[in-house]
């Protein structure tokens, strides 16, 4: 029985992407040649470099979606979000582009420079205890007047990202699994339901989270919003307390799994694409590290060949290391 989507039919991703229309990237769609040891020629293997994106991450497209949306009022008002990097800078960007103030509350031990990125884009930054601390604040700046823009659980948010989907749509209709970096789960509800309402069962998409932190897991399990007792993982960007209400409700209808990868083999995909001259965030490489641990399952491969290989997608979420973490990937090149 094919899923029921009308529920999501007011998520609008063509009206997104006219509004992104000459305003973010349509990013490269590139082929990816893995090395003999963790090759297989019944996969064909593509990379949609969002690190490539305006602030080098997916996250622009919801930034602007969301601020082009805003009533005059809204605008005069101010804008405020909660990040832990590049959502921050995305509406930092996105604010100072359409003249709106924005105030960006970040953990305190957020990338430092991501901190002082939202700083040079004339947004005011707020660090907080932590990813709690800062839900927290936000929440209360919003209750004092500004505009909160959820970093994830917000349609606008999700229609941004699954503009993701349709530029893949334009670029290989033929695709037939997508594979996607999940935080708090706005990338994966955008593409997952952009992409089956357009090819329905015809393509998977699945989820890629840290096994320390696998909160859409959990959410999708529950049927509602788990909040994780505690974050055990260090990849930035992948680990929100839990997974938004919304892309739960989306992706329970529209996602066919979500894997756990750990954070070994991401760090070691982030130095594969470095090796290969992408700069590439730890959250943007966990895709591309299911692929090499040999995640996909043989009975999706077996009657495969390099004539008709499985056609797959990773969506490369961003480009914005710390300096520390981009040399310890130079050096495990």
């Amino acid at each position: 029985m094919s899923p029921d989507l009308s529920p999501f039919d007011s998520l609008d991703f063509e009206g997104a992407a006219a509004r992104l229309e000459g305003v973010i990237r349509h990013t490269p769609l590139v082929p990816v040649q893995l090395p003999p040891d963790c090759a297989d020629e019944r996969l064909c293997l593509r990379a949609k470099l969002e690190n490539r994106q305006v602030c080098g991450a997916f996250k622009a497209r919801g930034a602007w979606n969301n601020i082009a949306q805003l009533s005059p009022e809204e605008r005069e008002r101010g804008v405020v979000t909660c990040s832990s990097g590049n959502n921050g800078r995305a509406l930092a960007w996105a604010a100072e582009r359409a003249g709106v103030a924005a105030t960006i509350v970040m953990p305190r031990d957020a990338y430092p420079n991501k901190i002082e990125a939202c700083r040079e884009l004339g947004a005011r930054v707020v660090l907080s205890r932590d990813r709690l601390g800062a839900d927290e604040d936000a929440a209360e700046l919003a209750a004092q007047g500004l505009v909160f823009i959820h970093p994830y659980d917000r349609a606008g948010t999700v229609e941004g990202a699954g503009t993701v989907g349709l530029e893949l749509l334009q670029d290989w209709p033929e695709v037939e699994l997508v594979l996607v970096p999940v935080g708090g789960g706005g990338l994966v509800a955008g593409v997952s339901l952009c992409m089956k309402r357009a090819l329905g069962a015809a393509v998977r998409v699945l989820g890629v989270e840290p096994v320390g932190a696998p909160s859409m897991q959990r959410g999708l399990a529950a049927g509602e919003v788990v909040s994780l007792p505690e974050i055990q993982t260090c990849i930035q960007g992948l680990c929100p307390t839990n997974s938004g209400a919304l892309n739960i409700e989306i992706c329970s209808q529209t996602l066919d799994d979500v894997w756990l990868v750990e954070d070994a083999p991401v760090l070691e995909a982030m130095a594969w694409w470095v090796a290969h001259g992408e700069v590439v965030e730890p959250a943007g490489a966990a895709t591309l590290a299911v692929v090499r641990e040999g995640m996909v399952p043989e009975e999706w491969l077996e009657s495969r060949t390099a004539e008709d290989p499985l056609r797959v997608v990773v969506v490369v979420s961003g480009g914005n290391p710390a300096p520390e973490q981009l040399e310890q990937a130079r050096s495990r090149a």
